[in-house]
């Protein structure tokens, strides 16, 4: 059997970030951009980490937007030497089996770049970060702090760049001058985006999850398509890894077609997942990401991205600007 590693995290614990004051419009109707952190992306395997500090002590986080709540490990706790707080515990859903644990306390927050952020306790995962130049991260940073803010991802120049939430503002441009495409239908739920997608023409919403290394396809969704059990029998099986210790077989089925936001794959093979749990109809993946430019804000629901140059997505629509 194919041990296929896939990262599928999404958290059902509850947010808890600081909000963030909002930017108003200017008397001359403008919108400003107030710039708060910027850092180096370090991308392995699609997937994008980001370095931090917690405590004085340096730690990898992985930037996963369908994690509802900013994760370390056990192993990582136990090494930086973090109370726990015995008075809430969090149970983390995603491929394999749920686990729970005492959430840890974080006295200094995080720091990000230069900002501190003040993030008090996080998630306690029993499971291991790997990437795929070799090493195991500490973490993953969640939505409970990526939706308090609009972020710049700019995945050639590897750099990410955090910005006030402009609620104000949901019209406003992006902090780039090349040309982008707005994916229509954004919904937030559980602090999460969701994407309207289609596959072989069925309609269906999926979690945008950056901490996905494959773009996935719940099992109900198939089925949707008319894609039988006898057909998935039928189909090469993996392993898939998720937000828990154990493994979960998986079918990679091909389908016609599976459009995101004015990209489409053509024939693409595609994991389908015996669960639902946290990821909604779909997940759209890191792949869809690649090589683009993406704005990202929870708080005005949009995902602005740089049309599709590299890898088999193609574009199907015209650019916004």
């Amino acid at each position: 059997m194919i041990r296929l590693w896939i990262f599928l995290l999404g958290l059902l614990g509850l947010a808890g970030c600081a909000s963030t004051d909002i930017s108003a419009r200017r008397l001359d109707g403008t919108c400003p951009l107030i710039r708060l952190a910027e850092m180096p992306l370090e991308i392995s395997g699609n997937l994008l980490f980001v370095k931090a500090t917690v405590g004085d002590a340096p730690v990898t986080l992985l930037v996963d937007s369908g994690a509802e709540r900013t994760l370390l490990t056990e192993t990582a706790v136990q090494d930086l030497g973090l109370p726990r707080d015995y008075q809430h515990a969090t149970r983390t859903f995603g491929i394999g089996s749920p686990t729970a644990a005492w959430d840890a306390k974080l006295p200094n927050g995080i720091l990000l770049g230069s900002t501190r952020f003040p993030v008090d306790s996080v998630t306690v995962g029993r499971f291991a970060i790997k990437q795929s130049s070799g090493g195991t991260a500490h973490g993953l940073l969640g939505a409970d702090v990526l939706l308090a803010f609009d972020i710049d991802l700019d995945l050639q120049a590897q750099r990410m760049t955090w910005y006030r939430a402009r609620r104000e503002c949901p019209d406003a441009a992006p902090p780039w001058k090349e040309p982008y495409v707005a994916v229509k239908g954004i919904t937030t739920k559980r602090d999460r985006l969701l994407v309207p997608f289609e596959l072989d023409g069925v309609a269906g919403m999926a979690v945008l999850d950056t901490g996905a290394q494959l773009s996935s396809i719940s099992l109900r969704m198939a089925e949707r398509t008319g894609v039988t059990p006898a057909q998935l029998a039928e189909d090469r099986q993996v392993l898939a890894r998720g937000a828990a210790p154990d493994h979960v077989p998986v079918r990679l089925h091909r389908f016609s077609t599976f459009q995101v936001g004015g990209a489409m794959l053509r024939s693409p093979l595609l994991p389908v997942v015996p669960m639902s749990t946290g990821m909604g109809d779909a997940l759209v993946g890191a792949d869809f990401l690649r090589g683009r430019r993406v704005w990202l804000s929870f708080s005005t629901q949009r995902v602005l991205l740089t049309p599709a140059e590299l890898g088999p997505w193609i574009a199907v629509t015209q650019t916004d600007r």
